[in-house]
């Protein structure tokens, strides 16, 4: 896969999640973090969860220390945790932009522990899985944001950002 491709894709990812941030930020701070009994239990952890994994991802991809985790508990608002998506967002891309053709066709070992799962994949392959991991998610919040708060919600096609895209 190209370097240009996976940049595409990371850009469309980022894009979608700018969207349904806009939805999020109708939430008040405590329907933010309000239990919810699905996936890993509120709108804020599971945007927690996505930054915790696209950062460990990158690092173990960057053959880098990966960093601690984060705690959903210190992201108490909605603004706070938008603050520091928006500074991750900038590191991925950083990180994103550092990882050349060669890189990205390179192979890494890697292990989740809490699943017992092993494998060696290629860069590419793992960037492809976030961003699909990212859309998974992306699409169980604005569900939850209809269902749940009944805030209207957005489409994330990659179609219409491509449109957008081209149109620009």
């Amino acid at each position: 896969m190209k370097t240009d491709e996976i940049k595409t894709i990371f850009d469309y990812n980022f894009w979608a999640f700018e969207r349904v941030w806009r939805c999020i930020s109708q939430l008040s701070d405590e329907q933010f973090i309000e239990k919810i009994d699905y996936s890993t239990g509120s709108i804020r952890n599971m945007i927690v969860h996505m930054m915790g994994t696209n950062r460990t991802w990158m690092s173990m991809l960057r053959g880098i220390e990966i960093p601690p985790r984060l705690v959903a508990e210190e992201f108490d608002t909605c603004s706070k945790t938008k603050m520091k998506w928006d500074d991750l967002r900038k590191e991925f891309i950083f990180n994103l932009n550092c990882l050349d053709p060669e890189h990205l066709e390179g192979t890494i070992q890697w292990e989740v522990f809490s699943h017992g799962v092993k494998s060696t994949n290629s860069r590419w392959e793992i960037l492809l899985h976030l961003a699909n991991h990212a859309t998974d998610h992306r699409a169980q919040i604005l569900a939850l944001l209809h269902q749940h708060f009944h805030i209207k919600t957005v489409e994330q096609d990659m179609i219409i950002y491509l449109a957008e895209r081209n149109n620009n």
